[in-house]
């Protein structure tokens, strides 16, 4: 009899820690080989966990609801296979009713796991490292200052520990200055250790030296607690999901790590409105679905992001990277639940009809939960159709790892002056691109957003290809 330990596998590229859902064995009960054990919920997918042996489940070391890191300890399992070693590999989930967030995309704080364990380094899609030990001491500039040699700059300590709850953005800062983070006391949530924190830390070992530990500096090296507002009658308190995590993370991470600038441009949508109606009940007919403008934005987005190849790229430490592929993120809204952006892979590659067919499949994959890892993968850009729920002007958050991010607003009929001077009731509608100010400048951003409008002003009523 020998003991095989289960713990958490790595669920998708971007993805780093998982919770879980519900176990569907308990201590005690039989288990054979492939049987379905656990359900885990990810950012991206929820997934069921098979057994990747079989036995007896002997102990479960998480709780349903909890939150713990690729490579916990999840269960123990009693087996006669003597092969059997608490070093096995992890089997790899079967992907099951899912769902994911975005944008902004995409991108993923969560609970404290119930057992410490080691972490692979984050993914750069997913803020979400294992939690600061408890024990963290409050940083002590006096006894680590650096030598009156050492640059001013960077503050070298010996780094001892990887398990700190804090966002890639942090801990690369945190390298930069040789600081270890386990040094650090986290002021943010569930003891994150955020990036004032390591600034602080920074300056107060920098101070050290020069004997600057006046009462006020004191102070300062502690980031005080904003005063949470006391709860009222009626107030009620929403435990986060996974995919509200993710997306709080990733907002945080764009908008703390990317300089955003945006842009917008009037479009009239006359010529698009009299096609849409001449098909409008043929192309029902035949698939089944209305055939609705953001098809018509996506193509044009396609054709000018081939012509503008720097709104496809990326920022690296390296360099801006740009991609050849053009993997559209469409942001699908959940309701209240949140939103997922699944990527439509070689979105060049379709025609209006085959671009309409991926947006419908994916909508209604991410409203039944059926999404899967490998739709979220490899998005360059994302479309956002924020108009659909009437907004005019609306100020998109760029997806991590992408360098733009563009919405369509409500398209209606309006007054406008015509180029002859008189006055016409045209179908007109915003779209606004936000953007990341290192990879391109404002004039860039005008040109590919010109060329947009450009395509859809001259869609032509009476020879416009669908397929």
């Amino acid at each position: 009899m020998s003991v095989f330990e289960l713990k958490m596998p790595k669920l998708g590229e971007s993805v780093t820690e998982g919770t879980i859902g519900k176990w569907l064995k308990q201590p005690g009960e039989k288990v054979e080989k492939y049987d379905l054990l656990v359900e885990v919920q990810t950012d991206k997918v929820n997934t069921e966990i098979p057994s990747p042996v079989a036995g007896t489940l002997k102990a479960v070391n998480v709780k349903e609801g909890d939150t713990v890191p690729i490579g916990a300890l999840l269960a123990t399992f009693d087996t006669a296979d003597e092969s059997a070693s608490s070093q096995a590999p992890a089997p790899a989930a079967r992907p099951a009713n899912s769902a994911s967030p975005s944008a902004a995309p995409s991108a993923s704080p969560t609970p404290a796991p119930q057992q410490p364990s080691s972490q692979p380094a984050p993914s750069p899609r997913t803020a979400a490292p294992s939690p600061a030990p408890a024990s963290a001491p409050t940083p002590s500039p006096v006894a680590t200052a650096p030598s009156p040699g050492s640059s001013s700059s960077s503050v070298v300590e010996q780094s001892s520990n990887g398990d700190i709850r804090a966002t890639p953005v942090v801990r690369r800062l945190a390298a930069e200055h040789g600081v270890d983070l386990d040094r650090v006391q986290g002021t943010g949530l569930n003891g994150r250790v955020t990036r004032q924190d390591v600034e602080q830390y920074v300056a107060q070992l920098q101070s050290a030296p020069q004997q600057r530990q006046a009462p006020r500096a004191a102070a300062a090296a502690q980031t005080a607690q904003p005063e949470m507002p006391q709860p009222m009658a009626g107030d009620e308190t929403m435990a986060l999901s996974p995919m509200r995590k993710a997306i709080a993370n990733a907002m945080v991470t764009s908008k703390t790590t990317i300089p955003h600038a945006a842009a917008m441009m009037e479009i009239d949508w006359t010529n698009v409105a009299k096609f849409r109606d001449s098909v409008r009940d043929s192309f029902k007919a035949r698939e089944g679905f209305e055939l609705t403008y953001l098809p018509f934005a996506i193509k044009a987005v396609t054709i000018a992001l081939r012509r503008h190849p720097m709104v496809n790229a990326k920022w690296t430490d390296q360099g801006i990277l740009k991609v050849r592929a053009i993997n559209l993120g469409i942001a699908i809204s959940l309701g209240d639940e949140g939103l997922v952006v699944p990527v439509i892979k070689n979105a060049d590659d379709l025609s209006i009809t085959g671009i309409a067919r991926a947006v419908r499949d994916l909508a209604t994959r991410a409203r039944n939960k059926k999404l899967t890892l490998p739709d979220f993968d490899g998005g360059t850009f994302t479309v956002n159709n924020g108009g659909t729920l009437g907004t005019y002007l609306s100020y998109p958050i760029v997806n991590p790892g992408q360098a733009a991010i563009m919405t369509t607003e409500a398209i209606g009929k309006r007054v406008v002056a015509l180029d002859d001077d008189t006055i016409g009731i045209r179908t007109m509608g915003n779209v606004v691109m936000s953007f990341d100010h290192r990879v391109m400048d404002g004039a860039t951003a005008a040109a590919f957003l010109r060329d947009v409008k450009a395509w859809i002003q001259g869609v032509d009523p009476a020879n416009v290809a669908l397929s």
